[in-house]
């Protein structure tokens, strides 16, 4: 099952293999959804773990053997620059791409500087920033040449968007939730502002990157249909892309 991560009533495709699950709102229920808040839940958080508290849902309340999570907006797709929910792929097409593959994610964006100082300019201060790597130095010591080596670099999976087979899904709940609820102890967002506290869903974005990174896995990355953009913001983006990969290219032979 592929579930469909939404805050709000929306409007949203029919597709075979697909259920939405609704998050960070307990007053109403939206029309044959499922809820964050029921079962083994982490819904309280979702202000600072955004989509990551469906996730945990999944992870801890569903049994299917492919698990998988999209947003209201954004679906893996046929094609880049498409808005169409036509373009959206269907649950078997997606399966059928994992044959021989770990997992498929979203197409990595790239940013002008390194990933480190892209999750500071998002909502990360170097405090906090120190504060993930000693939690990762001492939960996963093991993961911290490919923490460094995805942080030095420009590119980045996002969206917390995947789709894998349940014990691969389960094995990376199991190892990203620990990490979040250590960092969590450690940070005070009380004045923060609203974007800034959602820290923890930024961090959980980042970490899937290094997650597949130090596992070696075999990745698909493909393109988001994002069904709220027009086509001029298609063009942005793509061109944005173009010139951080530049910019960064330019930055790196300088130095």
């Amino acid at each position: 099952m592929i579930y469909i991560v939404t805050h709000k009533r929306v409007d949203l495709p029919k597709l075979k293999g697909y259920r939405a699950i609704q998050v960070g709102s307990a007053e109403e229920d939206f029309p044959g959804c499922l809820r964050d808040d029921t079962g083994d839940n982490i819904a309280d958080r979702n202000a600072s773990y955004c989509e990551l508290t469906a996730m945990y849902w999944i992870w801890k309340n569903t049994d299917d053997p492919f698990k998988g999570l999209a947003h209201y907006r954004r679906y893996f797709g046929r094609r880049p620059l498409s808005s169409r929910v036509s373009d959206i792929l269907g649950y078997d097409a997606l399966i059928g791409m994992l044959e021989g593959r770990d997992l498929l994610v979203a197409k990595p964006a790239v940013y002008h500087v390194d990933a480190r100082e892209q999750l500071l300019m998002d909502c990360c201060t170097p405090e906090t920033f120190s504060k993930l790597e000693t939690v990762i130095e001492t939960l996963s010591p093991e993961y911290m040449d490919a923490f460094r080596t995805f942080f030095a670099g420009n590119r980045a999976a996002q969206y917390n968007m995947l789709i894998c087979r349940k014990a691969l899904f389960d094995d990376y709940c199991a190892w990203l939730f620990p990490i979040l609820f250590s960092l969590e102890d450690k940070v005070d967002l009380s004045g923060a502002s609203a974007y800034q506290k959602r820290l923890f869903g930024f961090v959980g974005e980042r970490l899937m990157n290094v997650w597949t990174l130090h596992n070696r896995l075999s990745v698909g990355y493909l393109p988001v249909v994002s069904t709220e953009y027009t086509r001029k913001d298609h063009l942005t983006y793509l061109r944005r892309d173009i010139t951080n990969g530049l910019r960064f290219r330019l930055q790196k032979k300088g130095s």
